[in-house]
């Protein structure tokens, strides 16, 4: 169940994780619970270690593209490593203007997020320094996106 898989990599209990993912996307970025944990993190250690998470990325990344295309029929998704990891390192740095993700994932089906977000976190277990770090930090910004849409 992808809340018990939330719930292990944010280091939070599974009623914590069950609360926000039934609230709107758009409540979550404003939870007290989500923000603390966002800012828990050391987006300093991110930085330091993004070119091994652009690595695991690179190499995962085309088969997850070719899973989208081909159970949900999206193509040309324009995520790439270095985006992805972009992403996660401004995140923590500008916790406030991540809130435009969720609008910018709109055409990807929730399903889909439910579904590979385990094998995306995955993609991180090979990192040689770092990874807790990154797999939270993409189980954080990614739980918003598998809450309720607004």
């Amino acid at each position: 169940m992808l809340e018990d898989t939330l719930a292990h990599y944010i280091g939070a209990n599974k009623d914590q994780i069950n609360r926000l993912t039934r609230m709107k996307q758009s409540q979550v970025y404003s939870d007290p619970t989500y923000q603390a944990w966002v800012q828990q993190m050391d987006a300093g250690a991110l930085h330091e270690t993004l070119a091994h998470a652009r690595a695991a990325y690179e190499e995962h990344l085309p088969q997850f593209a070719a899973i989208l295309s081909t159970r949900y029929g999206m193509s040309n998704t324009p995520m790439s490593s270095f985006t992805l990891g972009n992403w996660l390192v401004g995140f923590l740095q500008y916790p406030d203007s991540i809130s435009n993700l969720s609008k910018m994932h709109q055409r990807i089906p929730q399903e889909a997020f439910r579904e590979m977000l385990p094998e995306m976190i995955q993609m991180l277990d090979d990192l040689p320094t770092g990874r807790e770090g990154w797999q939270r930090a993409l189980a954080l910004m990614a739980l918003p996106l598998v809450a309720v849409r607004d």
